[in-house]
């Protein structure tokens, strides 16, 4: 999101924070006649200002501006949500820290600093053993084991930042060649963002469409008795307005369609969320790759290394999985039948109001933008679920 769409997203929720406020200060008032001697009192019964008052303050006009406002807000966020799904899918998923960072490089050779101590002390302990002190030809031969196994993970160690890039080099690669690179993504990702993206669409224009009758005819009485109160206060022309207030085409409120919106939070979850934990995740490991090899290095330790090993390979690994779910999830979009994929879902098809479809069919607006199959619902919760299958089913992933 730009500059501009993030000053006016804070504009918005500013403004439905300011509404909320507004009854609040001035219900004190309406419970008892306001004093026409004080100052609020003459503006609310002056002909031009009293009408600008009541504007601002009056209870059904306060809902009208919050109704705008959430629609505004929900139009705004979640255009710009579908936008940056649509656009940079491949990007996310592909996407790796830098362990070559100076940042993450000194706190890496900090790391490897501290246990260089540990390892000089570990060979100088296990080489006395093995010259000064008599022992059985079993002990000795264990105490020489393990004397090369700290040597080697103490070369490991020093090159664990090459390590692990080698390691993300791979990963990447291959999911590269499963869905394509950042600027030119293959048709797979293109059709599995696209579904996700008309996810967000269809959830944001049921928000909108469930609370436009009532903004209209509250914005067209709102004029009615704005203006009616300049030419003439508690006129016909007031009262219209007034009553137009009280029509609900819809009877709904805004908190009724907040689950839609909720649900806009499990996509982000699911497919932001997710890749944005594996991204820490895997920066994490690589930061303790050098533990999880020092820890590898005894007997009595290396449980806790076999496990902190596992754990770097599954989330680096996770990337590849997440490639290969978005062509499942695009292959299997593709080959359902239609019938069958508008069949099942939530939301209305365009063709059920007979006004709003004609309008959609004039304008050229394809496909379902008021449904959402459950095709798609259900291949969100694979990049929901799939990396805790992934887990489960790869956890035992070294040999003891």
């Amino acid at each position: 999101m730009d500059l501009g769409g993030n000053k006016l997203l804070a504009v918005l929720i500013v403004s439905v924070l300011v509404l909320n406020i507004i009854p609040s200060v001035f219900s004190s008032g309406k419970s008892s006649p306001i004093d026409p001697t004080t100052f609020i009192g003459k503006v609310e019964n002056n002909r031009l200002t009293g009408p600008i008052l009541k504007l601002f303050t009056e209870g059904e006009n306060v809902d009208l501006f919050q109704r705008v406002a959430y629609m505004s807000l929900v139009w705004s966020s979640m255009t710009d949500i579908s936008e940056d799904i649509e656009n940079n899918l491949a990007k996310y998923i592909l996407l790796n820290p830098n362990l070559k960072n100076p940042a993450a490089l000194n706190l890496l050779r900090y790391f490897v600093g501290l246990l260089y101590p540990v390892y000089i002390l570990a060979i100088i302990v296990t080489g006395f053993y093995i010259v000064f002190i008599p022992g059985s030809p079993m002990g000795r031969a264990r105490a020489k084991s393990l004397l090369s196994k700290l040597v080697i993970s103490m070369v490991l160690v020093s090159f664990s930042s090459e390590l692990m890039g080698l390691l993300l080099s791979l990963t990447e690669n291959s999911t590269g060649e499963i869905i394509g690179d950042k600027l030119n993504p293959k048709a797979y990702v293109s059709i599995a963002a696209s579904e996700f993206s008309s996810m967000i669409c269809a959830t944001r224009n049921l928000v909108v469409l469930a609370n436009a009758p009532n903004a209209f005819y509250g914005g067209v009485g709102l004029l009615s008795a704005f203006f009616g109160g300049l030419i003439k206060p508690k006129g016909t022309l007031e009262e219209f307005g007034h009553a137009l207030h009280g029509i609900e085409l819809v009877e709904i409120e805004i908190v009724w369609t907040t689950p839609f919106v909720l649900l806009l939070v499990l996509i982000l979850i699911g497919i932001h969320g997710m890749l944005s934990i594996r991204y820490f995740m895997v920066f994490l490991w690589g930061l303790l790759l050098p533990f999880t090899i020092f820890l590898s290095s005894f007997e009595f330790t290396r449980g806790f290394g076999k496990t902190m090993l596992e754990q770097t390979l599954l989330w680096a690994s996770l990337q590849v999985f997440y490639g290969i779910t978005i062509v499942v999830i695009a292959v299997g979009i593709s080959i359902v039948p239609t019938s069958m994929y508008e069949a099942y879902g939530i939301g209305i098809h365009k063709s059920d109001i007979p006004l709003l479809g004609s309008a959609m069919d004039a304008l050229d607006i394809p496909g379902e933008p008021l449904f959402i199959s459950i095709f798609t619902w259900t291949s969100m919760f694979m990049l929901l679920l799939g990396p805790l299958l992934m887990f489960t089913f790869f956890q035992k992933l070294l040999p003891p």
